[in-house]
């Protein structure tokens, strides 16, 4: 599972981009909501690529939306997302279900150290934020490409603060996600150029509201990996959930040109 997640000083930025677990924090799952289109239009039109400006201070201006939910805005991590995450992040409830590449205790310096780490191209990790409080990050949402043969697909990964749980925002937040990584010309800069046509994600055993997520935004259960993950001792199953474009299309009753 994909964490996107920030080190501590003896986590190398290698180390995290390798791991394969992550939490995405149990919600009431409301239907998911589309990316709003005029919002990601603008963001296109504004940005050449998915670096933010070099380089990035506390006085820098708060970047533009990757997209936008009804309800949240998904962008660039900026320095002052610092206090909001890692007030959120160091959460016993929020790690239960984390790799351990996802810092315990999740302190200031590792909102910062994280945060910096995210500010060159290409990013693949972004801060959650409300749509009504778009300066602080609430949590956050991250992809990990494919390589050779996989080089089509994506692990999707996000995690939320427990304020914010139950109230179908994760599920807003994957939707809107998954419509990005299969529509927005700027995914494909992640990429190099190619478009994904597979997302897909996977959750702990026992992480049932992040189960209903996925099932919530049309991926399918594919198949569960017996004792697939071990933390603090104790081994787990690994669900794993997938979406082609082509299912996704299929639902939405239109086709990309």
């Amino acid at each position: 599972m994909y964490a996107p997640t920030s080190p501590t000083s003896n986590h190398s930025r290698a180390a995290v981009e390798s791991t394969h677990d992550y939490n995405n924090p149990p919600d009431s799952m409301a239907q998911p909501t589309p990316a709003q289109p005029a919002a990601m239009q603008a963001h296109l039109a504004a940005q050449t690529d998915l670096a933010l400006p070099t380089p990035v201070t506390a006085a820098s201006p708060i970047p533009q939306p990757i997209f936008t939910t009804p309800r949240l805005i998904v962008r660039p991590l900026h320095p002052q997302d610092a206090p909001s995450m890692s007030q959120h992040a160091n959460n016993p409830k929020v790690t239960k279900y984390m790799s351990l590449a996802f810092p315990s205790p999740y302190t200031l310096d590792t909102a910062n150290e994280w945060i910096a780490m995210n500010q060159s191209a290409p990013i693949h990790n972004w801060g959650i934020c409300l749509a009504s409080a778009p300066n602080a990050a609430i949590g956050g949402v991250g992809m990990k490409p494919g390589a050779d043969v996989q080089d089509h697909a994506a692990e999707a990964g996000f995690w939320i603060g427990e304020a914010f749980w139950g109230q179908g925002l994760t599920t807003e937040v994957l939707a809107g996600l998954t419509e990005w990584c299969f529509t927005a010309e700027e995914a494909k800069l992640a990429t190099g150029g190619k478009r994904w046509t597979r997302l897909f994600g996977t959750v702990f055993a026992g992480n049932v509201g992040s189960m209903r997520c996925f099932e919530k935004c049309g991926y399918l259960e594919e198949g569960v990996l017996r004792g697939g993950v071990e933390k603090n001792g104790v081994a787990s199953d690994l669900h794993v959930f997938g979406l082609v474009k082509g299912d996704w299309e299929a639902k939405r009753g239109w086709r990309e040109a």
